[in-house]
C-alpha cells in the first residue's frame, strides 16, 4: 500500500475544528447596567441621608454597592436563564424587577424614590428586552 502525502490525509472532525464553548461570558450589557445600578444606589442613599439628617458613611457605601451587586447578579441569571428558555426568564425577570420594585416602594416614598424606581425600572427591563431580543435570534 502506497503511503499518502501530508495533504492527502483526511482530518478528524474532532480534532479539525476546535469546541466553541459558550462559557462564562458577563457582556458589556451587564456591565453597563451594574455600573449604572451602581451609581444610582449609592445616589439615591446619599440623598435618602441628606433629606433625613442622616450621616452618610462606609456602612452606606457598602450597603449600597451590595444592592447594586445582587440586582445585577439577578439581571445576569436572568440573561443565561434566557438562553435556555427565553419566555420564562422574561416572566421571572419581569415578575422579579416588579416585586423589588414594590419592596422599595413600600419601605421608602417620596421624589427621590420615585425618581429611582423610574430610571431602575427603565435599566432592568430595556436590559431584559434587549436580552429576550437576543435569544430569539438563535
Amino acid at each position: 500500500m502506497p503511503s499518502k502525502k501530508e495533504d492527502e490525509f483526511e482530518e478528524d472532525e474532532e480534532f479539525s475544528k476546535p469546541e466553541e464553548k459558550n462559557g462564562f461570558r458577563i457582556g458589556l450589557s451587564t456591565i453597563i447596567a451594574g455600573v449604572i445600578f451602581i451609581v444610582l444606589s449609592e445616589a439615591f442613599f446619599y440623598r435618602l441621608s441628606t433629606k433625613t439628617d442622616a450621616t452618610f458613611e462606609m456602612k452606606e457605601i457598602i450597603f449600597g454597592f451590595i444592592v447594586a451587586v445582587t440586582i445585577t447578579l439577578f439581571l445576569l441569571w436572568i440573561k443565561f436563564l434566557m438562553n435556555s428558555n427565553r419566555y420564562l426568564g422574561a416572566v421571572i425577570g419581569i415578575a422579579g424587577t416588579g416585586a423589588t420594585i414594590y419592596a422599595l416602594k413600600t419601605q421608602f416614598r417620596g421624589p427621590n424614590t420615585t425618581t429611582f424606581v423610574i430610571i431602575s425600572l427603565i435599566v432592568a427591563l430595556t436590559y431584559i428586552f434587549l436580552h429576550f431580543w437576543k435569544s430569539s435570534e438563535k
